[in-house]
């Protein structure tokens, strides 16, 4: 692996644990195996380190969902691949990284925003429309509507005043929820399919 793109995986892999502000300059030389001069020649400085490794984690984001989309049989293997991929990011992130860059980073926070306006927005719809097309869904709601209740219900798992860590598992949250939305938009031929993904015992 290239020493750039050693330094900015260490990093990242740093900021998810520890937050940002409490990780330093010489914190991330010493765990990426090079000198400090080293990873100044990369990178201007902290904050030019903070805004490539946040992108990075977008796109590599977006590109999941992208792959989910192609290798999934149907809508629902798709939505259930991205709540797993959700539930290993959910475990690598530390909360105080997202408050931290709310507070401290608001541009590069706003372009998480629109990521998820744009992105997440757009794949949750397009899950939402392969699954009617497929007998999946139902075809009577407005897409618009749930694909925007879907993600909020997503960003509320990482809200820590709705379900702190010491009472809720991150996992078991956002499969409750997850059920709970499929069930409600599946036809009869989806909640099997549903049932059987998640092993759910229908009378």
């Amino acid at each position: 692996m290239p020493v750039k793109d050693r330094i900015l995986e260490t990093a990242l892999r740093m900021f998810r644990m520890y937050g940002i502000k409490s990780v330093t300059m010489f914190d991330i030389s010493r765990e990426s195996g090079v000198s400090k001069k080293t990873v100044y020649e990369h990178f201007r400085d902290k904050e030019e380190l903070v805004q490539e490794g946040i992108r990075t984690m977008l796109n590599g984001h977006g590109q999941h969902l992208e792959d989910f989309r192609q290798q999934s049989a149907n809508a629902i293997e798709e939505l259930l691949k991205e709540v797993k991929y959700m539930e290993e990011m959910g475990n690598t992130i530390n909360p105080v990284m997202l408050y931290e860059m709310q507070k401290y980073h608001p541009d590069l926070w706003l372009e998480v925003e629109t990521f998820k306006k744009d992105h997440l927005i757009r794949a949750i719809t397009a899950n939402l429309e392969r699954g009617i097309q497929e007998g999946c869904y139902r075809n009577d709601f407005k897409l618009n509507i749930m694909a925007r209740m879907r993600l909020l219900q997503l960003e509320t798992v990482f809200q820590p005043a709705l379900f702190p860590a010491t009472e809720f598992s991150m996992p078991e949250v956002i499969r409750e929820i997850t059920a709970h939305f499929l069930l409600g938009i599946a036809t009869a031929e989806g909640r099997k399919l549903v049932a059987e993904y998640l092993q759910i015992k229908e009378d």
